[in-house]
C-alpha cells in the first residue's frame, strides 16, 4: 500500500534536512504547517483528500504570486515562485489533458442528464470528486459552461 502523501511530506522534508536544500525545507515546513492548521480546525487527522485541498490551495497562491510578480516586473521573485511551485506540484496527481477533462465532462452531462445552464450544479457536482486536484476548478467551470450553452 502506497504511503500517505502527509508521510511522504514529512520523509521528504527530513532528507531535505539532511541535504541541506533550503528551499525545500522552506516549502515542505510550509505545508507541514498548512496540515497542521488544518488538523487543529478539523480536529482529527488529516487523510490525502485533505492534504490534497492544502498543496492545491498553496499552488494557487504560488501561481497568483507569480502572475502579481510578472506585472511587477519582479523577475527574481518569479523564478524563486517558480521554484517552490514545482516542489508543491511534485505532490499533486498528474494534471489532466484537454481530451480527457472534455471526456469528463461528456460523461458528467449525460450521467446527469444535463442539458441547460440550469443543470450546471448537477453536473459539477458530479464531475468535480473525479477530478479533484487534477484540474483547475475555474477552467472546467468555464468548459461546462460552454458546453450547456
Amino acid at each position: 500500500m502506497e504511503k500517505p502523501l502527509k508521510e511522504t511530506i514529512a520523509a521528504d522534508l527530513k532528507a531535505a534536512l539532511k541535504q541541506k536544500d533550503t528551499r525545500k525545507v522552506s516549502v515542505l515546513r510550509m505545508i507541514n504547517a498548512e496540515i497542521k492548521n488544518l488538523e487543529i480546525e478539523m480536529r482529527k487527522d488529516a487523510v490525502d483528500a485533505d492534504v490534497l485541498k492544502v498543496l492545491n490551495s498553496s499552488a494557487k497562491k504560488h501561481q497568483d504570486s507569480i502572475t502579481q510578480f510578472q506585472s511587477g516586473g519582479r523577475l527574481d521573485l518569479v523564478e524563486q515562485e517558480q521554484a517552490e511551485l514545482k516542489i508543491i506540484q511534485e505532490y499533486l496527481p498528474e494534471q489532466l489533458g484537454d481530451a480527457e477533462l472534455d471526456a469528463l465532462i461528456e460523461g458528467a452531462i449525460k450521467e446527469t442528464g444535463a442539458s441547460s445552464a440550469a443543470d450546471f450544479g448537477k453536473a459539477m457536482k458530479t464531475l468535480m470528486p473525479k477530478i479533484q486536484g487534477r484540474a483547475n476548478g475555474q477552467i472546467v467551470s468555464q468548459k461546462l459552461k460552454e458546453k450547456l450553452g
